[in-house]
């Protein structure tokens, strides 16, 4: 009886301290505006890893596009040799043969053709046929030339072709690193990184799949235009839709950022500029960017003497007119202002995946192109500009 009335004595007192002790309440609001701060953080982030993942593997696939395309034309110019090697043969026989006969036969052929003239009308038209004669060895002699020509340009083109397919192939290797252990990375720290990885590739591809419709329209639109001069047209491309998301977009360089180099890697604001801004400046970069040709290729490099990758390359020139750009290639998709294919002059920055390039008009562009000697590698000027995926151009003048 005692313990039950110990018990009910405990049991008032606590009721009484419960209702007597005030409550602070939280506002709802606030409540309700921390639930949705934190509803919006992890959509962020969400939204941050699946844009990451989209621009990785766009570059990735992008490069093994690339790739495959480079195979085709270095296939298309081993042919091309062999067929102008065979009429090179087959041009040097003929010459043979015919200074062969001339050289038996001596010049007294052709007087006796001419004293056998029956007629003054006969012995012009046997000077005609001997002038033709003349003219047709001369015009096979500067065939012969010409085809000679064409060999040594077909040798030049396969073997630029090949240095471009190791550079290539060596960019490859290191991305396939770079994105394995970056998926890996992501794979230990996001519970449904398998969802989003597929859902990253899938938009990737669309992106990938534009990309190459707008290259194949710039393509098309080049082929009537003349080569010599004048701004470069195609088909519109957005130069700055696809915009970087994440990964070292080593650019032929180091994915580290170097000393000397600078700028923001994050995407400037603003949309697409069709305005020239200082047309003059760009031309500068342009024109001071080809006083470089011929100077030789560096993996990691930025000296434009000495070696520079791609992006040193096109870091180091901007730099001489104090224009800060960042170090790799995907940074530097990513600064400076978004421009149009169809809107690019002079001193713009062509961003494909792990390369850069500056064009310099004409449908031409400079850049440091792979580590073989000039001209198959090197410092050199190409066309068209547009001769692998266009991922972007940029303004940074």
């Amino acid at each position: 009886m005692k313990k039950r009335l110990v018990n009910a004595l405990i049991t008032v007192l606590v009721m009484s301290v419960f209702f007597a002790t005030p409550v602070m309440a939280v506002p709802e609001s606030d409540n309700v505006a921390e639930l949705e701060e934190q509803k919006n953080e992890m959509e962020n982030q969400a939204a941050s890893v699946q844009q990451q993942l989209v621009g990785l593997l766009l570059q990735y696939d992008a490069l093994q596009q690339d790739i495959e395309n480079q195979k085709e034309r270095v296939s298309q110019a081993q042919t091309e040799l062999q067929t102008a090697e065979q009429k090179e043969k087959d041009q040097y026989e003929a010459m043979k043969k015919r200074i062969k006969y001339i050289y038996e036969a001596g010049d007294s052929s052709f007087l006796e053709t001419l004293i056998s003239a029956e007629s003054f009308s006969d012995l012009v038209n046997k000077a005609e046929y001997i002038q033709n004669v003349h003219s047709y060895d001369r015009e096979q002699l500067k065939e012969y030339v010409k085809v000679k020509e064409e060999v040594k340009e077909r040798k030049a083109e396969l073997e630029a072709g090949q240095a471009d397919m190791e550079q290539m192939s060596a960019d490859m290797g290191r991305q396939q690193t770079e994105l394995q252990g970056t998926l890996d990375s992501m794979k230990s720290q996001i519970a449904d990184f398998d969802t989003q990885l597929e859902a990253a590739r899938a938009e990737a591809s669309a992106q990938l799949t534009q990309l190459t419709e707008a290259t194949e329209n710039m393509v098309a639109s080049a082929e009537g235009q003349d080569s010599s001069g004048g701004q470069a047209s195609g088909g519109g491309n957005n130069g700055g839709t696809s915009q970087p998301s994440g990964g070292n977009g080593g650019g032929g360089g180091t994915s580290k950022p170097s000393t000397g180099g600078g700028g923001n890697n994050k995407p400037s604001g603003g949309g697409i500029t069709s305005t020239p801004g200082n047309a003059s400046l760009g031309q500068q970069i342009a024109s001071r960017a080809c006083q470089y040709v011929g100077n030789p290729y560096k993996y990691g490099g930025t000296s434009l003497t000495n070696g520079a990758d791609c992006s040193g390359f096109v870091m180091s020139v901007h730099a001489l007119f104090g224009i800060s750009t960042p170090r790799d290639s995907w940074g530097q998709l990513a600064g400076g202002k978004a421009v149009n294919y169809s809107d690019m002059l002079p001193g713009d920055v062509i961003v494909y995946s792990n390369h850069v390039a500056i064009y310099i008009g004409g449908n031409q562009i400079v850049h440091a192109s792979n580590s073989a000697p000039y001209p198959a590698g090197g410092i050199k000027i190409s066309s068209p500009p547009n001769y692998r995926t266009v991922l972007g151009v940029r303004r940074y003048w």
